[in-house]
């Protein structure tokens, strides 16, 4: 089982079915809208989930690929990675374009395998070993990236393609979506939905 994981600040009907339209069949969709960041939403997740590999998916992003998860989880690894990520058409700026072109070159020239939650795919053992996504950090992508590292865990690039549909601040301290001072409440009823695609 697949176990699809997406925060969510208000869980949009419109949204989540454009989410889950997207996704493969047959696989788990949890979408979590409780407050405390995204790192806390995501690890929230990944405790409801029952898959035994986790794939964090953001909401602003549309997913290009032909599935075929057989053939990908024979591969040597324990994280993965988009192969490449772009900003759509209508945020297409020059802020966005150098980010993601020196995300791009992080991942497919220096072969450094960063988590980005566009799409991060990892094997439960890999997120569980690692203690999932710290909380009081603001960069908490690259912090779990170091620890799956640490850790001597194999990253891989699978062919996915996501595409940016909104502004990223994804490198700014003051960027709104981190967990750090934040508190963390376990979630309420209807925080976290369990779906199937």
């Amino acid at each position: 089982m697949i176990s699809f994981i997406t925060p969510m600040r208000r869980p949009d009907p419109t949204e989540i079915e454009r989410i889950r339209s997207m996704l493969p069949k047959g696989s788990e969709f949890i979408v979590v809208s409780a407050p405390g960041g995204a790192a806390h939403a995501r690890n929230i997740g990944a405790a409801a989930a029952s898959g035994d590999v986790f794939v964090f998916v953001d909401d602003d992003v549309q997913l290009i690929t032909d599935w075929d998860w057989d053939a990908w989880l024979k591969r040597d690894w324990q994280f993965a990675v988009a192969e490449l990520y772009w900003p759509a058409p209508r945020v297409n700026r020059f802020m966005m374009r150098a980010e993601s072109t020196l995300l791009d070159v992080l991942i497919a020239v220096f072969h450094y395998k960063l988590f980005m939650s566009g799409f991060a795919a990892v094997r439960r053992k890999a997120f569980e070993a690692v203690g999932g996504y710290n909380e009081s950090v603001v960069f908490e992508e690259h912090v779990i990236t170091m620890d799956f590292y640490r850790h001597h865990f194999r990253g891989a690039r699978l062919p996915v393609r996501v595409k940016m549909l909104r502004k990223w601040h994804g490198w700014s301290p003051t960027n709104d979506t981190t967990s750090r001072g934040k508190e963390h409440p376990p979630p309420k009823p209807g925080e976290v939905l369990v779906l199937r695609t």
